[in-house]
């Protein structure tokens, strides 16, 4: 029974098409092929991109590569159950921003039930996300700092009643997490004193103050805890309010315990008649900062004596190094907290700088009124300089004071970071000292010592200040190089290191000549991430050495190829037509209904003199690569059409042979006229000529593509796509250009037995061809259980080992003679 229709087409369609193309919401249709036929006006001004790009599968090429698999699957899972869907994932727009969407599909049905397809909205949330996730972050970010902070904070509301608390006020009140959750302030729990040591009641709380006048409210207040220890906060409440209101809604409190100060200023009290014997500088005030008294240590460190710094103020040690604010802030805190700590640069008497660590103490007595203040500080020179030493040797390497491996990380993250932002390239190379070994075991680690310090130094003169040099240890050195255009750019700077690193090394009366193995590695073509890019560049460095050392190589294989292997190569390649060393074998193309052999794939074959059998994926590349393709391709299709007209001489039936066409035959080469030629000398009729094309010939050979095809059309020869499926797979194509048959690919054949995906996929590509009436054949066909499922979808024909292999001519004459293959009996089953 049909599943109850979400919906009829003719409810959809029956509005008029300007309804739907005005939407503010992104409308698709997907007919019961899965492809989409349909999208308004708003989904295309949303991509930017044409009707004629998107219908079809095109419209997935603006999903994010990170949401692709999961979003088409999704898409195709829900599909083949025909049940509505909803997901989220990034759809790039017309300005090359991705933004997240939700996408709702349903699926409708004709108004005699029939799956008529899906019908789906989409809605752009990216704003709406990233207010959450900011919101998110926000409240993480709150509770994360109220938790790590080291003042209590407590919020009440008007009443007084506790609404929140962080960790630190239940430490600081002495108080458990159940006894916080059921405090009162009137429980007694806690008592609390004023300043003079007096119980306090509750209305002269600083909370409860800012809660009746309505401002904040700040001052120490002792409490006598639960566990009878007293402690002294400083505490500072300030109101909230509701909008528009005068009547505070709730009072937020911080608490900071300061009892060991208030002790620790008892002390000083307490020790005024050993601070003379202190290592450190005192002074003694009073309450105008007039200078009291001073210590011995304060005289070895500024210069001036008792007698001149007593009656003055500390302004005589005033560096005019901070500015006013400065000394503002810090009075500030002296005043309201009675204690200020930290770094200042002060004047000795003969006028140099020194940096000082400095404590202010404010002496208080029981009436709590200012009599003194006490400065404490040191000269902190040699620590700063020590703080420096060792700052600079966290970073850099001890021996030539290069950046180390923790430094160069640090600055190859932020060259990637501008390099991604600028769209520019860099280059990593990988510097390996050729044979030092042999020179510390010979002449001493001191010699080799020495010699890396001029290595780093002559290294340091090869590169612009916007690049690093960095020693990793031992005799290994990475550089970074910014702003490269090109590969070449990174080689010249290579070859530059080497020439310079060529000259011998003057060393206590020695020279000594050394050299550099160099590995390269270039983002981002070979990595995106300094862990790749370190690691492709050590890869590379290897190469290097295995090449003789005192040489560079790249990590990229197009550019690692040795120099002298590849001219070997191609210099052979450019021999093999004169040397008759090509060769094509032919591979048998079988009709699956009939078992009858309907074709034949020329495949090239090279055999060299020197170098002995060569891999087609290893010489087509280079053929390509140096423009050899060409007068290749053209024997190929000058061979192929003699022997197709050689079996039609012989007597067996016709069959048209398939010749694979490059690319780079349609851009350089007349390849109408090539096939004409071909067909005339041979004096094959173009029907028994098949070529096949890639599909990623046909979407980027340029706008003359279509008419190449109608003229290779008119010459009667048969048009084919190789490795459906691997490519654009748009339909446009093949509404578009004269093809005659799909090749599935053998990725797809391989496992159509066993992968749910692969099956549904060659299926969808044979039912594909059946409705454009176009053939279908299946490459690749290795089992009985592969064939089975082809010839049960009613593919056309396939080819592969199960039929048989790729074969010399003189075999497949053979084969036609016999006038059966192995598969026969299978076929016949």
């Amino acid at each position: 029974m049909a599943p109850p229709p979400v919906s009829t087409s003719s409810d959809i369609w029956d509005f008029p098409l300007t309804l739907f193309e005005r939407f503010p919401t992104l409308i698709w249709r997907a007919d019961t092929d899965t492809k989409c036929s349909y999208f308004n006006q708003t989904w295309l001004e949303f991509t930017g991109r044409s009707l004629e790009q998107e219908i079809g599968d095109g419209w997935t090429l603006g999903i994010h590569a990170e949401d692709f698999d999961r979003c088409v699957g999704t898409y195709l899972e829900h599909f083949a159950v025909r049940t509505p869907f909803e997901m989220e994932y990034r759809l790039q727009r017309h300005d090359g921003e991705y933004r997240w969407i939700i996408d709702t599909g349903r699926p409708i049905y004709d108004q005699s039930g029939e799956f008529a397809g899906y019908i789906g909205s989409c809605l752009d949330i990216t704003d709406r996300r990233n207010t959450e996730a900011q919101l998110r972050e926000r409240e993480t970010r709150m509770s994360t700092l109220l938790a790590s902070m080291g003042e209590g904070v407590i919020m009440r509301d008007a009443h007084g009643v506790l609404l929140m608390h962080n960790a630190a006020a239940a430490e600081i009140l002495g108080l458990s997490e159940e006894e916080m959750r059921n405090w009162d302030m009137h429980n007694g729990l806690i008592t609390y004193l004023t300043e003079g040591e007096e119980p306090a009641d509750i209305e002269q709380i600083p909370a409860m103050q800012a809660l009746a006048t309505g401002r904040p409210q700040a001052g120490t207040l002792g409490i006598d805890r639960k566990d009878g220890t007293r402690r002294w906060l400083w505490t500072n409440s300030v109101p909230l309010f509701e909008e528009d209101s005068d009547t505070p809604r709730a009072v937020v409190t911080t608490l900071a315990d300061i009892t060991a100060r208030r002790d620790s200023e008892e002390q000083l009290r307490l020790a005024w008649t050993v601070f003379r014997n202190s290592v450190e500088a005192i002074i003694v005030t009073d309450a105008r900062q007039c200078i009291l008294s001073v210590n011995r240590a304060f005289t070895e460190v500024t210069g001036y004596s008792a007698e001149e710094a007593i009656g003055s103020t500390p302004r005589l040690l005033k560096s005019g190094i901070h500015e006013h604010n400065f000394y503002e802030a810090m009075w500030r805190d002296i005043n309201t907290h009675g204690f200020w700590q930290g770094e200042v640069h002060d004047r000795r008497k003969d006028g140099t700088f020194y940096p000082s660590a400095l404590s202010i103490s404010v002496v208080r007595d029981k009436a709590e009124r200012i009599t003194h203040y006490v400065a404490v500080f040191s000269d902190i020179t040699e620590r700063k300089a020590s703080e420096a030493r060792i700052a600079f040797l966290a970073q850099h390497d001890a021996l030539t004071g290069l950046p180390n491996r923790a430094l160069l990380h640090d600055r190859l993250e932020q060259a990637l970071a501008s390099a991604a932002r600028h769209g520019k390239r860099i280059a990593l190379l990988f510097l390996d000292l050729d044979r030092f070994k042999t020179i510390n075991d010979s002449l001493g680690h001191m010699m080799g010592d020495q010699l890396l310090q001029g290595v780093a130094l002559r290294l340091t003169g090869c590169i612009r200040e916007t690049d690093t040099v960095s020693r990793q240890g031992g005799d290994e050195f990475l550089i970074v190089l910014t702003g490269m255009d090109t590969p070449d750019d990174a080689a010249r700077a290579a070859e530059k290191i080497l020439d310079r690193l060529r000259q011998p090394f003057d060393i206590d009366s020695q020279q000594l000549g050394t050299s550099f193995s160099i590995g390269i590695a270039l983002y981002p073509e070979d990595g995106t991430t300094v862990e790749s890019l370190m690691k492709n560049a050590d890869t590379a460095m290897y190469h290097a050495k295995e090449s003789g050392r005192n040489t560079y190589r790249f990590f990229d294989e197009r550019m690692n190829v040795n120099a002298l292997e590849r001219l070997h190569l191609e210099n052979g390649l450019r021999r093999a037509l004169e040397n008759n060393e090509f060769t094509l074998y032919y591979q048998p193309q079988v009709d699956l209904e009939s078992g009858r052999i309907i074709g034949m794939e020329a495949l090239l074959r090279w055999f060299s003199e020197s170098m002995g059998s060569i891999s087609p994926a290893r010489f087509i590349p280079l053929a390509e690569e140096c423009g050899l393709i060409v007068p290749i391709g053209k024997w190929v299709l000058q061979t192929a059409c003699r022997q197709a007209r050689s079996w039609q001489d012989q007597g067996f039936p016709a069959v048209p042979v398939a010749v694979n066409l490059s690319a780079l035959q349609f851009r350089r080469a007349d390849i109408v006229a090539t096939v004409a030629t071909a067909l005339a000398d041979s004096g094959l009729a173009g029907t028994w000529l098949e070529l096949e094309l890639t599909e990623s010939l046909l979407m980027q050979s340029g706008p003359d593509v279509e008419a190449t095809l109608g003229h290779l059309k008119a010459l009667g020869v048969r048009l084919s796509i190789d490795d459906f499926g691997t490519g654009y797979s748009s339909l446009a194509y093949l509404k578009r250009f004269p093809v005659d048959r799909l090749k599935i690919d053998q990725s797809f054949v391989r496992d159509i037995a066993e992968d749910p995906d692969d099956a549904a996929i060659v299926r969808a590509i044979i039912q594909l061809g059946r409705s454009l009436r176009l053939e279908v054949i299946a490459e690749g066909t290795e089992t009985p259980e592969q064939m089975d499922f082809l010839r049960d979808e009613r593919c056309t024909a396939a080819q592969g080992y199960l039929f048989s292999p790729p074969l010399p001519a003189e075999a497949v004459t053979e084969l036609l003679r016999w006038g059966r293959l192995p598969a026969a009996p299978l076929l016949a089953g």
